[in-house]
């Protein structure tokens, strides 16, 4: 068995749910603290780093080597056991870092502390290091990947669990460069068209949980996204190893889509797949546009006009008014489509203004009544072991500080 400390990006909830999607059925998660989800595999990952490029909402993953009771008097000892072990005997300086995950207390005292006494330690052991840690706060990111730490040095995690520290080498790293190059350096980009950031889309396709971590997309496993857009949910889903079909009834928008797909075929030197793009609406879908019954649909339905403030009451019951309607035609039209269990992983529009969300009301009942499942995406059990806050609804919502335009994720079972 080898327990792992997976980093939680930005949003918490979502980042727990992408986990617990992927994660293999003898997996069994031992903790779930703010910043943190620690499981225990019954196998190490063969490959962390391909891991983790497959998990939008992970920023890091640590091999737990050890845990302890909260004491923080036990970080050094700890960690120099830990580093005076693996790297004795180094004829070069080693360089490394540590980082704090879910302390609740403020990270730069019991840094500087830990960090001062942690050199003096290995100093005695005869081993020359430098800690990176900038005015002894957490490493950054972009530091640990300049520094090279995880394949000169070392960068330790320690996690503030319910009741244990757990001690972690962090062994793969989010690389944020790949994100923002797939984003901005595609040719179709358009904002009027979509924004839906990679990791998202990665995320959503995720939330589907055909394919464990590390287990390889079964061969011809289809993804179709009816509401395509400039093709970000297809492109993430084509780098993941699934054959993609999407549609969209704007030429604009597939024109674009078309151009995004070549670019990542070209780009990353994917000659295995056989991307399928058609123009239709999504309400007035029929057996030729899907000849092939897809294994899983991931999309981002609209999300209203462009706004810069609040709207009015009349005008958000007018946008909600109408995307309901658009919602129940899409659902009522592929359902005789779609086989039995076929997951739909889609994101409904949603407002907010200070701390209220303003939701799509009745339409989640309404897809119900057509013969779809809304399933929960964090397991209920986990949920409650846990002692996890969510929302009344069983979505969950994607937004970023002074948004107003928010989006609210669904996944729904076919019956």
């Amino acid at each position: 068995m080898t327990i792992y400390a997976f980093i939680l990006g930005r949003k918490h909830q979502l980042s727990i749910a992408e986990i617990c999607s992927v994660l293999p059925k003898e997996a069994k998660i031992i903790d779930i603290v703010p910043e943190t989800l620690i499981v225990e595999l019954k196998e190490p990952l063969a490959q962390p780093q391909l891991s983790l490029d497959r998990l939008g909402g992970t920023i890091s993953i640590a091999e737990v080597f050890t845990q302890s009771k909260k004491d923080k008097a036990a970080i050094v000892p700890t960690v120099s056991e830990f580093l005076t072990t693996k790297f004795q005997g180094r004829p070069n300086k080693l360089n490394y870092g540590i980082s704090l995950s879910s302390f609740t207390e403020r990270h730069e005292d019991i840094l500087k502390k830990s960090l001062i006494s942690l050199k003096k330690n290995l100093v005695k052991a005869e081993i020359k290091s430098r800690f990176i840690n900038k005015n002894f706060k957490n490493v950054e990111t972009a530091a640990i990947h300049g520094e090279e730490l995880l394949k000169d040095g070392a960068h330790i995690t320690i996690v503030e669990g319910n009741n244990h520290y757990f001690y972690g080498n962090t062994v793969a790293l989010q690389n944020l460069e790949k994100y923002t190059q797939r984003d901005y350096e595609r040719p179709g980009r358009d904002p009027h068209l979509g924004m839906l950031p990679p990791k998202l889309a990665q995320m959503m396709i995720n939330f589907a949980g055909k394919t464990p971590l590390e287990e390889k997309i079964p061969e011809h496993t289809t993804l179709y996204d009816p509401f395509t857009g400039i093709g970000t949910v297809l492109t993430e889903g084509l780098l993941m190893g699934y054959q993609v079909m999407g549609s969209d009834i704007n030429d604009a928008a597939l024109g674009k889509a078309q151009q995004n797909i070549d670019w990542v075929l070209k780009r990353f030197n994917i000659t295995t797949a056989q991307p399928n793009l058609f123009n239709q609406d999504a309400t007035r879908l029929n057996r030729k546009d899907l000849n092939k019954s897809p294994d899983l649909i991931v999309t981002e339905s609209y999300l209203g006009p462009p706004v810069s403030q609040f709207p009015l009451p009349e005008n958000i019951r007018k946008t909600f008014n109408s995307i309901d309607e658009t919602l129940f035609r899409f659902f009522k039209s592929v359902k005789p489509l779609i086989k039995s269990g076929t997951p739909i992983v889609i994101s409904f529009l949603a407002y907010k203004r200070q701390d209220r969300y303003f939701f799509l009301e009745g339409i989640v009942e309404d897809i119900a009544k057509l013969g779809f499942i809304p399933e929960p995406l964090i397991p209920n059990e986990i949920t409650k072991k846990f002692n996890l806050k969510t929302f009344p609804r069983l979505g969950l919502i994607y937004d970023r500080p002074d948004q107003i335009v928010c989006r609210e994720i669904w996944k729904f079972i076919c019956k």
